[in-house]
């Protein structure tokens, strides 16, 4: 990881995005040597560079356990969660008629409370312009969807549930197979979805393609590969409405020459990519935080994913501590890169019962595979130094 630490002394935002290890790169642009080609064409150029591209969706595929054939490349997953949620919404309308925008009521949707922006604010907007009925799942103070919570808001006329499997902002776990038992149970026919992107390479999810989950959005940059890539899963012989014409590619589920330099990095980080990531980083900033005075974990990061802990400091502004740590060589985040300078609570502390204050001055700290007790004493120190000088002017 040279490229970063140049810049970079400690770098803590994996759930941003896992920065290109230079080996990897050598590894993708040896393998574009070969197979530079459109993987439409029919020359022998064409077909080296298809192989390469079904090469990675193999591998793609077999981390969740699903056929090659299910595995859709996307430019990432927030077009992937756009393709489905748009999709699905999109086909019911077709079903239901040509008259049925005036003459029937529109389908009904559910989402988790604390959904990434491209599944939550999709939803807001669908909503609005009465394209969809909206029903939110609440979480708890943990930030997790109780089972009874959500299966009480499907009816007959859901078409739709889409729950996050681990949270970007908390790391929070949702038990989405079981979720998906439970809304089918009630109602057979609705499709369930799941953006996983900040599952893949932390928790097993070699049970997905077995669960009820009819779709899953991945994103390959959060694994250490190229941006503009992504994935999703969608399950065979699931009936949804294309969002783009114009090609037969991706099985026509997603027209456009494939971004084959994304695919092959996708591919090449999927087929060495570890299942399950150990604590004792996590576990080690939990115990420095535990020491300074004014430090509020939010949820439960030990029942979350293993990289993630979400924290304030009380009466310390969540952007002085940023700044302070990125002066310092620390790359840190606040909540979601998707949602950075809006200027606007995280609507995911919000949704588990935070105040405004709190959920507009949070910091993100992830880990990757690397570093260790070193790192986390370092921000630690920043942070102490950080909160005497706020709160005791002139000292430190």
């Amino acid at each position: 990881m040279k490229n970063i630490r140049n810049r970079t002394q400690i770098y803590v935002d994996y759930n941003s995005t896992g920065p290109l290890d230079d080996a990897h790169l050598d590894a993708v642009l040896a393998a574009l040597r070969q197979f530079d080609g459109n993987p439409s064409s029919q020359h022998a150029t064409g077909r080296r560079a298809k192989v390469a591209v079904e090469d990675a969706r193999n591998h793609v595929a077999n981390l969740i356990g699903c056929r090659s054939q299910e595995m859709i490349f996307t430019s990432g997953a927030t077009e992937s969660n756009n393709l489905v949620i748009q999709g699905v919404v999109g086909k019911s309308w077709d079903l239901q008629g040509p008259s049925s925008l005036s003459s029937q009521a529109p389908p009904h949707v559910v989402v988790g409370a604390t959904e990434h922006p491209s599944v939550w604010e999709l939803a807001q907007v669908l909503a609005e312009r009465g394209r969809i009925r909206l029903s939110v799942a609440p979480v708890d103070q943990n930030g997790v969807i109780q089972r009874a919570e959500l299966r009480a808001l499907v009816d007959h006329d859901t078409v739709l549930v889409a729950v996050m499997l681990v949270n970007n902002e908390t790391g929070a776990i949702q038990p989405v197979a079981e979720l998906a038992d439970l809304a089918k149970a009630k109602n057979p026919l609705l499709h369930f979805h799941t953006d996983a992107v900040q599952a893949m390479g932390k928790i097993d999810i070699s049970w997905l393609a077995k669960s009820k989950v009819d779709s899953a959005a991945f994103s390959a940059h959060k694994i250490g590969a190229f941006k503009g890539v992504g994935g999703l899963y969608l399950r065979a012989g699931t009936k949804i409405q294309g969002l783009m014409l114009g090609g037969g590619q991706e099985r026509a589920r997603r027209p456009g020459t494939e971004n084959v330099p994304g695919v092959i990095s996708f591919g090449l980080m999927a087929r060495n990519l570890g299942a399950v990531q150990e604590r004792s980083q996590q576990q080690a900033l939990l115990a420095a935080l535990g020491r300074i005075p004014g430090a509020k974990i939010h949820g439960d990061p030990v029942q979350g994913v293993a990289n993630t802990v979400n924290f304030h400091i009380e009466g310390v502004p969540g952007d002085d501590l940023l700044v302070n740590l990125d002066l310092a060589g620390i790359a840190a985040s606040s909540g979601s890169a998707c949602s950075s300078g809006v200027g606007r609570p995280s609507h995911v502390l919000k949704a588990m019962g935070y105040s405004d204050w709190i959920a507009l001055n949070s910091v993100r700290i992830s880990f990757g595979a690397r570093g260790g007790a070193g790192d986390v004493d370092r921000i630690a120190e920043v942070l102490e130094k950080t909160v005497k000088r706020t709160l005791s002017p002139g000292v430190g």
